[in-house]
């Protein structure tokens, strides 16, 4: 955070703040197999849904 720019000082410690909690939101998706089989198949009815509400998609 040694810029010189005050805005630029915010910015770099607004994106360390928010990487800290993707990070803490993803470490528990894939913790063991059973919360990796849960979070792909929530991904793919998210897809299957996204799918089937835009025809386009499915190209």
């Amino acid at each position: 955070m040694g810029c010189h720019i005050h805005q630029h000082r915010w910015q770099k410690l607004k994106m360390l703040i928010l990487r800290r909690r993707v990070r803490e939101f993803c470490s528990g998706l894939f913790s063991d197999g059973k919360a990796a089989l849960v979070t792909l198949a929530a991904l793919g009815s998210f897809l299957s849904g996204l799918v089937a509400l835009i025809p386009g998609v499915a190209v």
